[in-house]
């Protein structure tokens, strides 16, 4: 299956390394050249636009920031539903709008193209070690047939049900992440400021119901000062607006959501080049 993957910053160059090690033969493509580097030295070609990478692709991957990039991607000139060849199967695994996937799919079957909506969490680490959860929408014959790639990124893959689906089920994710993270942060950070031993509080915790692996990684690496790049905070912004905009149109009040975004907004304005989950620790130090 000749594949496509558009998109290769932290977390789909790590995604398309495992689809070319799975034996697939792999043309990249990025905004930034440079950032295809990597997969190039794999033996991946390069492509020069996005109507070039698709051009003889049987599947076409993509990966990018946000539904303004995924709309671009698609629906823009020389986009992939202009390039695509006939039954190409179309995977969008960036965190995007449902109805935005909603459209992609209407789109897609209309120029005798599959598409699928499948976002994706595991973060950095699972996306290296092809172990990432992969939460999918569209027709139940275009998730079978894409089974083979998928399984190279990822270790648990579950169908949620039409188009727009997958991208529910990431929002999911991402409403109860951003509430764990800064739960487990303001606990660690109180346990210092009583004067507590903060490693044993930290074991302790992880013996009861307050464990989660929010506590085990994000609170636990800044509880001990790591603050490594990983996935930036203005990514979970992103998606938590989106989830609190699919809310409103379900008509259901997510009021914790909407404290803790206060939050994590409160962390970009204050720390503008914060790049990971954990600097939101940086409020209460």
């Amino acid at each position: 299956m000749q594949t496509t993957f558009i998109g290769t910053g932290i977390m789909g160059v790590r995604q398309a390394a495992n689809v070319l090690a799975g034996g697939f033969a792999l043309t990249a493509y990025s905004r930034s050249p440079e950032k295809a580097d990597p997969l190039v030295a794999k033996g991946a070609r390069r492509a020069a636009s996005i109507a070039e990478a698709c051009r003889d692709a049987d599947a076409i991957i993509t990966m990018v920031s946000a539904p303004p990039d995924v709309e671009e991607v698609y629906f823009g000139k020389g986009g992939v539903l202009e390039s695509a060849k006939s039954g190409a199967l179309l995977i969008d695994m960036t965190t995007s709008s449902p109805k935005l996937a909603e459209r992609i799919h209407a789109a897609a079957q209309a120029r005798g193209l599959r598409a699928l909506d499948a976002p994706v969490t595991g973060g950095e680490q699972g996306a290296a070690e092809g172990t990432l959860t992969i939460m999918v929408g569209g027709d139940k014959a275009d998730f079978d047939a894409a089974q083979p790639l998928l399984a190279k990124m990822g270790k648990t893959i579950v169908h949620f049900g039409a188009a727009g689906q997958g991208q529910r089920a990431k929002l999911v994710n991402q409403v109860i992440v951003a509430q764990n993270v800064l739960a487990a942060i303001e606990g660690l950070f109180f346990s210092r400021k009583a004067g507590l031993d903060g490693e044993l509080m930290l074991a302790t915790l992880q013996t009861g119901t307050a464990d989660s692996k929010a506590l085990r990684i994000q609170a636990a690496k800044a509880f001990r000062g790591d603050f490594t790049a990983g996935f930036y905070p203005k990514h979970l912004v992103k998606d938590i607006t989106l989830a609190m905009e699919e809310a409103d149109a379900l008509g259901i009040d997510l009021r914790g959501l909407k404290t803790v975004r206060a939050r994590w907004l409160e962390l970009l304005y204050k720390f503008p080049e914060a790049k990971s989950i954990q600097d939101l620790a940086r409020l209460y130090m």
